[in-house]
């Protein structure tokens, strides 16, 4: 790869001119070096003010071209998973800050609320983020019921806004299925247009509502479907459940929403996939947290069981944004921006957005590139850096980004063969760091007398 990822990711930039491009792609590689540090810190004083400039137009996206790397990454993708969440997003220690909103709580709490939707393989590698909201949350100053406001003036239509994103980027896709968790149950976001290759895979809600099976009428969760199979999936380590495999219990059907008393619309159409965690076992140890209990909503045709434990597969794939998450305010300490207003913290937030996704991104490689040769996406100088540090030559990628990881402490093993996102960081850093001190002698002239 003769550019740098920050060139191939920032230079197509909605900006003035192709000077703006280069200063936000050469910010987006010191960023990507120097994770953990302040924003002014890993672009130094230069770049800070170009930052300050450029963050200061309002009619600025910084997105734009990663979005189309992100189409072009999907394009040659049989299936592309799109995974949508919302983060809070914390600035109380930055109250100065102009276009806070309030994130709610007993007291005034300063912040912002992130929508994402992030683009996926079937392997649930991170292909790119396909669009963006950020707005400053209302917690009081509502004079009528939410369910009387018009859709688009509600926070939850920003699940409907993530189809149009879908449209828009990943219209030359040839399948798409966007995943969402519970917040997304809604009638309006069912009932959406959407291109004939996009679907719907959603987790329930309310368990409670009415709807159609067999001729009946029932509660959801009252419903019980002939067609049944058990399966034992992982399940990662959140931060409220422990990572553990869980034996599940499977069934699925197909029911008919019909249209809410208050909203009018036409019945939907959706299959169910319920997983229901069975009782822990004789000898092992009780579960603190209650069993899960996944009740599936998709517009997908389920009829056998292999596309049943598909979708539970998919669904799964879900977490990837969580973990997205996590290396955003971990790792590029997004909630310690200081920028004075609204305009320039959105546009600094978009930045270490796809900053993030790049470091997601490496994690995924490490374990999925055996066969991939190093040079299709490292830099020559970092080529030569490897082969220098490791003594090996024609390294794939995988084994170039296991030898970054060791920079940081990562020793492979059988439970954990590959190093995992704040490993890769880390790592990353320190490798950065490398290929600037060989660059520097490099340079030098060394004198013998």
């Amino acid at each position: 790869m003769e550019e740098s990822w920050g060139m191939q990711e920032f230079m197509g930039s909605a900006v003035e001119d192709k000077r703006e491009a280069k200063s936000l792609s050469l910010m987006a590689d010191r960023l990507l070096a120097n994770p953990e540090l302040s924003f002014s810190s890993a672009v130094g004083e230069n770049f800070r003010k170009s930052a300050w400039r450029i963050f200061s137009k309002q009619e600025v996206d910084v997105s734009y071209g990663h979005y189309r790397q992100t189409s072009k990454r999907c394009a040659d993708q049989d299936v592309v998973l799109v995974s949508q969440d919302t983060t809070d997003l914390n600035y109380a220690s930055h109250v100065a800050t102009e276009g806070l909103g309030d994130l709610g709580g007993s007291h005034v709490n300063p912040g912002l609320c992130l929508h994402t939707a992030m683009a996926l393989s079937e392997q649930g590698t991170a292909l790119g983020l396909v669009g963006q909201k950020l707005w400053p949350p209302q917690s009081t100053g509502r004079t009528k019921q939410v369910q009387f406001y018009p859709l688009e003036e509600k926070e939850s239509y920003r699940w409907v806004e993530a189809l149009q994103w879908v449209d828009q980027h990943l219209a030359k896709a040839k399948k798409v299925i966007v995943i969402s968790d519970r917040e997304s149950d809604f009638y309006e976001y069912m009932a959406a247009r959407r291109s004939k290759h996009v679907e719907l895979l959603f987790r329930a809600h309310h368990l409670n509502r009415k709807v159609h099976y067999e001729q009946e009428k029932m509660l959801l969760k009252e419903v019980v479907f002939p067609n049944t199979t058990k399966v034992e999936v992982y399940l990662p380590r959140t931060s409220k459940r422990k990572e553990r495999n869980a034996k599940l219990q499977v069934s699925w059907g197909k029911i008919t929403c019909p249209v809410p008393t208050y909203k009018k619309g036409e019945d939907i159409d959706l299959w169910v996939v319920v997983a229901q965690e069975t009782h822990t076992p004789a000898g092992e140890e009780p579960r603190s947290e209650p069993p899960l209990l996944w009740y599936l909503l998709t517009t997908i045709n389920i009829e056998d069981q292999a596309a049943a434990l598909l979708m539970i597969d998919y669904y799964r794939k879900r977490w990837v944004i969580e973990r997205w998450h996590m290396v955003l305010k971990s790792g590029m300490q997004i909630e310690k921006l200081q920028f004075d207003t609204f305009t320039r913290l959105s546009h600094a937030i978009a930045m270490l957005c796809i900053v993030a996704w790049q470091l997601i991104w490496l994690k995924h490689l490490a374990a999925e590139s055996a066969q991939l040769a190093a040079e299709k996406i490292f830099e020559p100088l970092q080529i030569e850096v490897l082969e220098k540090h490791s003594g090996r030559k024609e390294l794939s990628v995988q084994q170039a980004l296991i030898i970054i990881a060791a920079l940081a402490g990562f020793t492979p093993t059988k439970k954990q063969p590959f190093p995992g996102e704040k490993t890769m960081w880390r790592g990353w850093a320190i490798f950065s760091q490398l290929c600037h001190g060989y660059l520097l002698a490099s340079q030098i002239n060394y004198e013998t007398g």
